[in-house]
């Protein structure tokens, strides 16, 4: 009867046994698949990054012009020679920039937040004529920008064109964009494809936004401006 008894609670405390190492399996399995989880949730959820923000019009420079819809084109050409854009000269802009800094000596004390500026482009480092005007053209076109994308093979990139499409042909415009694109993708050796342009609506000022995109993540937000409200100073 003893033996009976002893039996039966050996049986018992290992079916209890059984049970309780069962359950812990299940909750460590769990919680290994709920972790896992989470982290492959959290790599697909990272946000798209800015990486630069440039404007296409900067300093005057009248080299978008040949991108001006044909009827704004024509408009402009009947109102009065004072009030329209002369267009873009390198070698004018670049003949009065140097005789301006030389007829109007600096006073004591001015002009030092802007001497690195002046040791980085001087007049023997910059290219003349046709070749500056190309370099001032795409000088939003870096290859740091397409280092930031190659750095990654799982990352993108994303050029957003803003502009005002009823004054420029955006299709012409795009393609500009995407020459520029080109460039990037050239300096860096990467696929042209890895990085896409695309149109992010108006502003009145026109302006690329250069965006590093990870594997997975959405595609940026685009911010057009209010055609209502003044248009901010470009930067």
């Amino acid at each position: 009867m003893r033996l009976l008894r002893s039996i039966t609670v050996v049986i018992i405390l290992s079916t209890f046994f059984s049970v309780a190492c069962g359950k812990s399996s299940v909750e460590t399995s769990s919680s290994s698949s709920a972790g896992a989880l989470t982290a492959n949730s959290a790599f697909n959820n990272m946000a798209a990054k800015r990486f630069a923000r440039h404007g296409l019009n900067s300093g005057g420079a009248g080299y978008l012009n040949e991108f001006v819809r044909p009827e704004v084109r024509g408009r402009l050409d009947e109102e009065p020679a004072g009030d329209t854009d002369g267009g873009y000269d390198p070698g004018a802009v670049s003949d009065a920039s140097g005789s301006s800094e030389q007829s109007q000596p600096e006073a004591a004390g001015e002009g030092q937040n802007e001497e690195p500026r002046e040791q980085q482009s001087t007049a023997e480092d910059l290219p003349t004529g046709a070749a500056r005007l190309d370099t001032l053209k795409y000088s939003w076109a870096t290859k740091g920008f397409g280092d930031a994308v190659k750095a990654n093979p799982t990352t993108n990139g994303v050029i957003v064109l803003y502009a005002d499409e009823n004054h420029y042909d955006i299709e012409r415009l795009m393609g500009f964009v995407e020459g520029g694109r080109n460039r990037v993708a050239e300096m860096s050796t990467i696929g042209g494809e890895r990085i896409q342009v695309v149109f992010g609506g108006y502003r009145s000022l026109p302006q690329v936004e250069l965006w590093v995109v990870p594997q997975g993540s959405p595609m940026p937000e685009f911010k057009a401006d209010d055609r209502s409200k003044p248009s901010e100073p470009e930067n």
